[in-house]
C-alpha cells in the first residue's frame, strides 16, 4: 500500500512538473529547439503538447542545448 501511494505520488509530481514545462514549451521553447516551428500554427503547438508533458525531461535537454549553443 506504501508503495502505490509513493509510485502515485511521484508520477503526480512528474505529470505536474510536465504541465508546467509543456505550457513554456510551447509558448517559448519549441522555436529554439526546432526551426521549422517558427512558422507554426496554435493547432501544431496544442498537438504537441502531450508529447511535451511525458518527454519534459528530454526536451528541457534539448532546449538547454540550443540555448547555449545560441549564447555562443
Amino acid at each position: 500500500m506504501v508503495i502505490a501511494i509513493f509510485l502515485l505520488s511521484a508520477l503526480a509530481v512528474y505529470l505536474s512538473l510536465g504541465v508546467v514545462f509543456a505550457l513554456a514549451f510551447v509558448l517559448l521553447g519549441v522555436e529554439k529547439v526546432d526551426a521549422t516551428a517558427h512558422a507554426s500554427t496554435p493547432g501544431f503547438r496544442l498537438i504537441i503538447i502531450p508529447g511535451a508533458i511525458l518527454l519534459w525531461p528530454v526536451l528541457l535537454r534539448k532546449w538547454l542545448k540550443a540555448v547555449k549553443k545560441e549564447a555562443l
